[in-house]
């Protein structure tokens, strides 16, 4: 009761954010939504699953170039657009997924990154189809959604949709396999589990839900760009999910919220913020044990326990 307490003020904060933000501030939290549930769809692969991908940035930009390109060639209306980006990402990554998961650890890793720059390749180079690295701009999205207010909430919605939908899969019994996977995956396979096939599924599932933030953002920024599947956007994905910390479900979620405001926030007062930001993040990393959900997590953990024993 006390964490469906937590989340329901959580989205009620979220909900009220556009009475009390400008537009600049509003748009900042959007990035915020998109980031957080990106960082979650590879943490599904990478948290539950124990399969630490560096190319998530590919499947990301695979659903907003579809998203983007469906937009300017045909006449399919934004909704469609939007679910095609996850539904292509999600096809995208069954092919890749049935390649990476033959191998493990460090060439897994590898092999997700190498696949990830071929995609960006292609899209850097098939100019006559992507347009290059001169990018997608003013992409159309319907009249209502236009104010960033009225955008903000339609992410809100579609991120608050995702969510639920991760957390019922890491609930339910595939889910709970998925982490036995992560223990120890000879035990699992012992007992009869095909674990390349539940591999494979979280690859996709992954993909799929990094899809959907692609095609957000899409939407968001209303233009698309090669750097969207560089090694760089793989490398903040992953920092955000270890920065809010991978044992945790909305570990991805805190980690955006503080990663963007720390971003944003070191970005304003010095040139040298990548020098600074990485510094910072670097030594979260290291005095926050589990990443900051888990460094609180447990700290109220032993809090609990201390006055327990008190008693």
């Amino acid at each position: 009761m006390v964490k469906r307490g937590g989340i329901a003020a959580a989205v009620a904060l979220f909900a009220i954010l556009p009475l009390f933000l400008g537009p600049g501030t509003l748009s900042l939290v959007n990035e915020m939504l998109i980031m957080g549930v990106a960082a979650s769809g590879l943490n599904l692969m990478m948290g539950y699953a124990g399969m630490v991908s560096f190319g998530p940035s590919g499947l990301y930009v695979v659903g907003a170039y579809t998203t983007a390109l469906i937009l300017i060639y045909t006449g399919i209306p934004f909704g469609f657009a939007l679910v095609a980006g996850p539904l292509m990402a999600g096809l995208v990554s069954i092919v890749v997924g049935w390649f990476c998961v033959r191998l493990t650890h460090v060439y897994f890793s590898l092999l997700t990154l190498a696949f990830s720059q071929i995609i960006h390749t292609i899209i850097f180079g098939w100019y006559s189809f992507t347009r290059g690295d001169d990018g997608i701009v003013e992409i159309r999205i319907p009249a209502f959604l236009e104010p960033i207010s009225h955008y903000y909430y339609f992410s809100l919605v579609v991120v608050c949709i995702s969510l639920a939908f991760m957390w019922m899969i890491v609930k339910s019994p595939f889910g709970k396999t998925l982490q036995a996977l992560r223990e120890n995956p000879e035990r699992t396979e012992f007992i009869g589990i095909h674990v390349r096939r539940y591999q494979l599924a979280a690859f996709v599932l992954s993909g799929f839900f990094l899809g959907v933030a692609g095609a957000l953002y899409c939407g968001f920024s209303r233009s698309v760009f090669p750097d969207f599947g560089d090694i760089m956007k793989s490398t903040e994905m992953l920092v955000v999910c270890l920065l809010g910390g991978i044992y945790h479900f909305l570990g991805p979620m805190v980690g955006a919220v503080a990663y963007m405001f720390l971003d944003k926030a070191i970005s304003s007062y010095t040139q040298y913020w990548p020098l600074v930001l990485g510094i910072v993040i670097i030594s979260l990393l290291i005095f926050l044990r589990g990443g900051i959900v888990g460094f609180t997590v447990d700290r109220f953990n032993t809090l609990k326990n201390r006055k327990v024993r008190g008693r």
